[in-house]
């Protein structure tokens, strides 16, 4: 515990002290400085309407700085502002910043891709298997998945991350970082901060006020390369993370639902609107470019152009491969193995089981064979 830590919290505890609020005062101070600036009753009209200033200056004299270290401390929270290195990039330059950030846990490799998978609180049976899949699937593919940690489809999404030793989940929550919500989540929120980072700019102790949705659906989306809706209703908190995404150029994709359930109205509508639909894992693959092959090849389903393919193809067994197992064996790339595997499946030397690959008999004779002058 830092005493900066303490002055980026105390700060973010002030009434009112709303992310635009935070971050006109950190935009010139560092938080320490900062600090003493509302302490002392220093700060200008320009950060905050008078009546706001005042009650800052009031609360200040008062605040509970002690219970804020203790808090830190036993819930193991990292704090951090704007003007750290710790802080997430993607939330320093986004085009509505987050100048504050409470977080659990270890923020994932920023070189992994993150997929958002969000939708409704009120999911159908098969909504939530869906997002469970998806979840379970795009992990086991390290990819990162970010949701929050609501009820329905969010957590059913975690859950799925967190069944597979693969990419550690993201959770953007709406609550303080000490105040678990909804309580029916509390083994998923101590999940996530084990296995990966739970993060949110609501100060400690924060209750879960409506307003404070909205504002996180912006940081679901900032921090994620391409937002998939499973379930959403006609009007649904979902689609507001979608018009942020749209807002950053975010891709949106979404699961076609039966025109019988009401709770994928809102995600049939997306795909009337354009978006790209989502029938399996490979569709997410594909829209975050892991699967483009740059030889002509691949589209002909020809498999001889590609180096890689006879040795990758020894790294898979005549049973079910996982793609972990075939990376790990073949010291290759995620994205040059993904490559190498397309090419596979479309010459038929080996077949796709949902992630899982197997071995079609003869296959390395046949390519090695297809692969040799005699051959062609």
């Amino acid at each position: 515990m830092t005493d900066r830590s303490l002055a980026i919290a105390s700060l973010a505890a002030l009434p009112g002290a709303t992310p635009h609020r935070l971050g006109r005062l950190l935009a010139v101070d560092e938080p320490e400085t900062a600090w003493q600036r509302v302490i002392s009753g220093r700060v200008g009209s320009e950060v905050a309407p008078a009546s706001v200033l005042n009650d800052w200056a009031t609360s200040s004299r008062i605040a509970r700085q002690s219970e804020l270290s203790t808090t830190i401390n036993e819930f193991g929270i990292a704090v951090s502002c704007w003007h750290d290195d710790s802080h997430p990039t993607t939330l320093t330059a986004d085009i509505d910043p987050a100048p504050v950030l409470f977080r659990i846990g270890q923020l994932p490799d920023n070189l992994l891709p993150r997929v958002a998978i969000i939708g409704t609180r009120r999911c159908s049976p098969l909504g939530r298997e869906i997002a469970f899949e998806l979840g379970r699937d795009l992990a086991e593919l390290d990819v990162v998945v970010v949701s929050g940690l609501a009820l329905g489809i969010d957590g059913a999404a975690h859950r799925g991350a967190l069944s597979v030793e693969g990419a550690p989940p993201l959770a953007v929550a709406g609550s303080g970082p000490d105040v678990v919500y909804p309580r029916r989540h509390f083994d998923l929120w101590q999940a996530v901060a084990r296995r990966g980072m739970l993060c949110t700019e609501a100060p400690i102790g924060a209750r879960p006020e409506p307003w404070r949705f909205p504002a996180r659906n912006r940081l679901l989306a900032a921090m994620a390369d391409l937002v998939v809706v499973v379930e959403s209703r006609h009007a649904g908190g979902s689609l507001l993370t979608v018009e942020q995404a749209i807002r950053r150029d975010i891709p949106v994709m979404a699961v076609p639902g039966s025109l019988r359930n009401k709770a994928a109205d809102g995600a049939n509508q997306l795909l009337s609107d354009g978006c790209q639909p989502v029938r399996d894992v490979d569709d997410i693959v594909v829209a975050l470019g892991l699967c483009e092959a740059t030889t002509a090849a691949r589209h002909r389903g020809d498999a001889r152009e590609d180096p890689n393919v006879i040795e990758l193809l020894d790294c898979v067994d005549d049973g079910p491969t996982t793609l972990d197992e075939i990376v790990s064996r073949s010291n290759m790339s995620v994205p040059s193995v993904l490559a190498s595997l397309d090419s596979l499946v479309a010459s038929g030397s080996i077949k796709r089981d949902g992630v899982r690959f197997t071995r079609a008999e003869g296959a390395i004779a046949q390519l090695s064979d297809r692969a040799s002058p005699a051959g062609r």
